[in-house]
Formats: C-alpha cells, sequence, structure tokens
C-alpha cells in the first residue's frame, strides 16, 4: 500500500507483512487535524516565589499555579528525594521554572536552572526523531529490516526485525540491562559498537518480532548504529548536526565521561541507610542512543517548542512517533495491558484525574540511569510541558526517588489541567531502615518474622539485600548470612543471591557453608562464571578432600 499526502515525500508500508506498521495507525494519522504551537522569542524565568507553608495532602484547586507548583516542588525537595531542576509550560510560556537541592554534595554546589543532568531513557525521542528525519529524507524506511544496515546481525533474526519494531519496543531482543552482568560489569566497560551489538543486542529473541510490546534498550542501541552506517557521522555529530545546533540547544549533547562538562550535575544514589556517590556507568556504546544525552530545563523546552512545528520534521513524520501502536499487547513486565501505549521514543496515555474523572491526553517518557531520574510530558491540546530532572537514583528493587518523581509529575499536570491537586505524601520510612532496626535490637529471626507478617516481597528477589549489606558493612555478618540465605529461600533461581551468600561465606571462613551453597546454585545455572570462579577461589583457600561431608 502507498500513501501520499500534500507536500510530503512518499512512504511505503506493506500492510499485509507482520513486519509492518497497521493500516490502522497510519489511517488515523492522515485523519488527524493537529493544532501546532507557534514557537515563541525567549525563555522568560518566572519572578521568584516567597516561601509559604507547605500545604496538606487534602485537595484543591490551583488559583495561582505557579505558587501551587512551587508548594508540589518545595515539599519533595524538602523530603530529600528530590535534587534537580523543574520546567512547567502552558500555552507555550513558561510559568515555573526553579532548582532545588546540590549539584554536587561534596562542595555544596546548589542546582541551578542551566544545570546538566542526564536524561537516560528520555533520550529515545532525540533517536526517534533522527531515524524519522532520515526516513523523510528516503534514506531508510520503516519496513528496513536490521540486516540491510548491519551487514552481521545474525540473519535467523535480523532479516525479520524491521526498524519499527525497534522504535516501538516489538522486536523480541533481550535488553541488555536486564542482566545481572550488566550493572556491574558490562556498564562499566568499554566495548566497539559492533563488538557490544553482537554480544549483547543479539540474543535468542523474547518472542516473535510484531506480537508484543516488550522495553528493550537494546532496540535504540542497534538504531543508533543504523543511523551512523546510513549518515556515515557519528551519533554525537547526528545529534549536534540535526538537532542541537538548528535549535540552538547549547547545553545538550551526548554524555562522555571522560569530557570536562561545565555545570554537569553529580549522580547520587539515594539507599534506605544514606546518599551515597553513584557508580560509574560507560556512556557508549551503550546507553548510547538509548540513553546517553545530558540537557538542561531550559534546552528541553526549546526542543519541546520544535516538536510542534515543522523545524525538524514534516507533521506527518512526528505523528507517526506520536501515535500509540495499539494492535499489540504488553509483556507482563510492562503491565500485561491489552494495548501497546508507545509509539516511537514516547507513550502516548489517556490520564483520568481519580476525582473529576476528566481525562487528559499525555505524550510522556521517563528515563532512570546510575545516579539520575528524569520525566517530561506533553499536553498538546494546552501546548503544555513538564520536565523534572533529578541527579538521585535508586537503588536496585527501591524505588523512592521514581516514585517521588512521578508524583510531582501527576499533581504538576493536575495543576496545568485545572484539576484538583493535593501535596504528595512524603514516602514512608523504608522497609530496609525498619528490618535494620529490628535486627540490630532483637536479632535476625525476628525482622524475618516481621517480613512474614508485614513486608513487601521485592518481585525481582533479593528483598533483605540492602539490609545485609549495611549489616556487613557493620560487621554484623553472622545476622547478613541468615537474612541472605531467607531470601534464597524465597528465591532459589535468583544465582546473584547464590552469588552474594557464597561471597559472604568467603569472608567470614566458612568454606564448607560456601561449597554447599556453590553446589545448590550450579544445578540451578551450571555453566554461571561467576559461580565457577567462586568455586575454584573455595578449592584454592581450602582443599577439597576438607569440603566433603
Amino acid at each position: 500500500m502507498r500513501f501520499r499526502t500534500c507536500g510530503l515525500k512518499r512512504i511505503q508500508l506493506s500492510v499485509t507483512s507482520a513486519t509492518c506498521v497497521h493500516a490502522q495507525q497510519l489511517f488515523m494519522l492522515l485523519l488527524v487535524a493537529t493544532k501546532v504551537a507557534l514557537p515563541i522569542n525567549g525563555v522568560k524565568p518566572v519572578q521568584a516565589i516567597a516561601q509559604e507553608p507547605i500545604g496538606n495532602s487534602v485537595e484543591t484547586l490551583a488559583h495561582d499555579k505557579p505558587q501551587a507548583l512551587h508548594h508540589i516542588c518545595e515539599a519533595m525537595a524538602h523530603g530529600g528525594f528530590f535534587s534537580g531542576a523543574v520546567l512547567v509550560a502552558e500555552n507555550s510560556r513558561v510559568i515555573y521554572r526553579k532548582a532545588f537541592g546540590l549539584a554536587n554534595r561534596e562542595w555544596k554546589i546548589p542546582n541551578s536552572v542551566d544545570t546538566k543532568f542526564r536524561l537516560a531513557s528520555v533520550s529515545k525521542q532525540f533517536c526517534s526523531m533522527i531515524i524519522m528525519q532520515l526516513i523523510q529524507e528516503e534514506k531508510i524506511t520503516l519496513n528496513d529490516p536490521i540486516t540491510k544496515h548491519l551487514l552481521y546481525y545474525r540473519k535467523d533474526q535480523g532479516d525479520k526485525i524491521t526498524l519499527h519494531h525497534l522504535l516501538a519496543h516489538q522486536s523480541g531482543i533481550p535488553d541488555f540491562t536486564n542482566s545481572f552482568n550488566y550493572r556491574n560489569t558490562t556498564a562499566r566497560l568499554l566495548f566497539e559498537k559492533d563488538d557490544f551489538i553482537q554480544r549483547f543486542c543479539s540474543g535468542d529473541l523474547t518472542h516473535n518480532p510484531g506480537e508484543l510490546y516488550s522495553y528493550s534498550n537494546a532496540g535504540y542501541v542497534i538504531l543508533g548504529r543504523i543511523i551512523e552506517k546510513v549518515t556515515n557521522r557519528s551519533y554525537e555529530q547526528n545529534i549536534f548536526d540535526r538537532i542541537t545546533q538548528p535549535l540552538g540547544m547549547t547545553n545538550t549533547g551526548y554524555d562522555n565521561p571522560q569530557k570536562i562538562l561545565s555545570k554537569r550535575a553529580s549522580g547520587y544514589t539515594h539507599g534506605p541507610f544514606r546518599v551515597e556517590n553513584s557508580t560509574y556507568i560507560e556512556m557508549d556504546p551503550a546507553p548510547g542512543a538509548a540513553g546517553a544525552v545530558y540537557s538542561t530545563i531550559d534546552d528541553l523546552f526549546l526542543w519541546e517548542r520544535a516538536l510542534a512545528t515543522d523545524t525538524l520534521l514534516k507533521k506527518f513524520y512526528r505523528e507517526l512517533m506520536f501515535t500509540p501502536n495499539t494492535l499489540v499487547p504488553e509483556s507482563q513486565a510492562a503491565g500485561g495491558r491489552p494495548h501497546s501505549n508507545y509509539g516511537y521514543g514516547w507513550r502516548i496515555n489517556s490520564v483520568a484525574h481519580p476525582t473529576t474523572g476528566r481525562s487528559i491526553r499525555v505524550m510522556s517518557h521517563g528515563g532512570a540511569i546510575n545516579g539520575f531520574r528524569a520525566i517530561v510530558s506533553r499536553i498538546p491540546d494546552r501546548k503544555a510541558y513538564v520536565a523534572l530532572l533529578c541527579n538521585q537514583g535508586d537503588l536496585p528493587g527501591s524505588n523512592p526517588v521514581w516514585q517521588t518523581l512521578n508524583r510531582m509529575n501527576t499533581e504538576i499536570l493536575h495543576v496545568v489541567t485545572e484539576q484538583p491537586y493535593k501535596i504528595p505524601p512524603q514516602p514512608k520510612p523504608t522497609q530496609e531502615k525498619k528490618l535494620y532496626e529490628i535486627v540490630c535490637s532483637k536479632g535476625a529471626d525476628a525482622a524475618i518474622s516481621w517480613f512474614k507478617k508485614n513486608g513487601e516481597r521485592n518481585p525481582w528477589g533479593g528483598s533483605f539485600n540492602s539490609v545485609a549489606r549495611e549489616l556487613i558493612r557493620s560487621e554484623k555478618k553472622e545476622e547478613a548470612l541468615l537474612l541472605y540465605e531467607h531470601d534464597i529461600h524465597q528465591a532459589p533461581n535468583k544465582i546473584w543471591l547464590h552469588r552474594k551468600l557464597v561471597e559472604l561465606c568467603i569472608q567470614m571462613g566458612k568454606f564448607k557453608k560456601a561449597n554447599s551453597v556453590l553446589k545448590q546454585a550450579l544445578l540451578v545455572r551450571p555453566g554461571d562464571e561467576r559461580l565457577i570462579e567462586l568455586q575454584n577461589e573455595v578449592r584454592h583457600r581450602f582443599p577439597e578432600q576438607e569440603l566433603r561431608p
């Protein structure tokens, strides 16, 4: 099937192939008449708002929007789980713009409105923009398979995975960030781009392409490399040439940890016991196009204004980005809903207010990376925009910072749309802190008993991991050992927990116990490299004959 639109170049899409964008989406797009916001000159900051008492959590209507927005943001910053910058615009004009907390805690340097933050997965919208520009230029099509541009990619899968599948998270390629080794090993190492894709973005598919929405950073890493192959320029240069330079986004770019970058925020992890420097992560080749852009709230507003005009991309192709691919269901990990809400680099939702029932159409995306969290939201009907950039993150399996940002975003959207809002409640004291206090006062058995009655299990396993780490730090290793044993009992297939317990046993000189745990773990995953390394260490430090019962 061929489609033409007035003044647009031809885009070819087959509706009979399982690897193509569905006809329903294109039909909707050709009928949509969208009002676009005209760009305005400059970004004028609002005047500073006088400090007022923080309100309670009772819903109320905002009579003064900037003041209401300030109360929401100030309350969350006061609680310690938000540190960053906020910009809110309505009718294409900024109505609130302010920074909170510290950009660098060691030097006590405050965040400012021009502090640069990592965007994490919010970066995907820049990648989707460049892909759509290349489609508009007829250099690629949405139906192109991976193997058309990456000749080395495995043909059994690459021949049937299209650019559409990669953009819409329908490829079935496993997400390398879900690997246990990613955070501790892979994310800290340098790789050649093609080598990384072959090693970490070419695994056996979790589902057939085009059948299911399943979020995968691997797809956007591949898209970034395809952009480089097609343009014969680096992805970083494409970002500059195609987006930041034309829009005057002088404080946005492709993050390189080795570069000296003025006003770069340091990233922190807000754990249950303390705030710490976040762990190092190499930004290229991964997360790369999936999450390696940095920016400021003002630059993001320039970006938002461009998304409402033809400055970077004609309307037809922009609407392709902003139309959800609803014909496929979501994976259970993504929520299991019957219809995907993901377009190309954006989520598109109809969000109903819990009290009024009024719905608003919101285009949004969040991002999470070591030491940083981000959320951006567009409400095109109101020419409204919200950017929340934060230089704090959560520990694996924990989410108070992420929860805080989502609550801020929700209430800010309520204010902008003249609906009742409330000051979000502060996150409750963490379960980990409660458990640690019980262990210290009453022992590990009492903590386990409390958890069985009152605790909330981590769905990924390791409900006691953070507590055990803090106990080890406090030289309470026997108690930590008991907690890890309980974690393994609750999640026997989580090999990383077995590794943690074995490492602790070795520290404590409990080699027989370490050997016993290793035998159980190797039955679950016989070829695990780290388990084999630990087994060799145990045998080296404690003769094998003495390990026998």
